[in-house]
């Protein structure tokens, strides 16, 4: 099962061979989100990952075609896709939506502004090293 132990010894192994030490220490991984809440780093570009439990279902990057007041919000502008406001009022605020209802929980890792192309690489190098089960490019 992909678990967060492999996502973050993956993204550490990313970061040895292509994050430079000029850049100061590399983004972090942020603690789950579980729709509750702000989501982690929706301010920044980066990469997100999508957790059945404690399974990564799937893994993707938000580099923003935002504007205005949100530009450079990639991943806040991203996920939103994946959830929605819960009208039932069940003590959280936001739900999965129909078409990812299994999901759980999302981590996000956000880039500054100067190294946010990199998230474009860091999704292919984990999409390829964890083959998360709903990806399907890049396999």
């Amino acid at each position: 099962m992909l678990t967060k132990q492999y996502l973050i010894a993956e993204t550490n192994n990313f970061f040895e061979l292509f994050w430079k030490p000029v850049n100061g220490q590399p983004p972090q991984w942020s603690e789950p989100w579980y729709f509750d809440g702000s989501i982690p780093n929706k301010d920044k570009r980066g990469c997100y990952v999508l957790f059945r439990e404690k399974e990564i279902i799937y893994i993707g990057v938000g580099l923003g075609k935002s504007f205005g007041q949100y530009q450079g919000s990639g991943l806040g502008d991203r996920l939103k896709r994946y959830w929605k406001v819960d009208k039932n009022k069940s003590g959280k605020k936001y739900k999965p939506t129909e078409d990812w209802n299994e999901l759980t929980s999302i981590m996000t890792i956000g880039f500054n502004e100067e190294n946010y192309p990199l998230a474009a690489a860091l999704e292919i190098y984990l999409i390829n090293k964890l083959n998360p089960s709903r990806n399907l490019q890049h396999k």
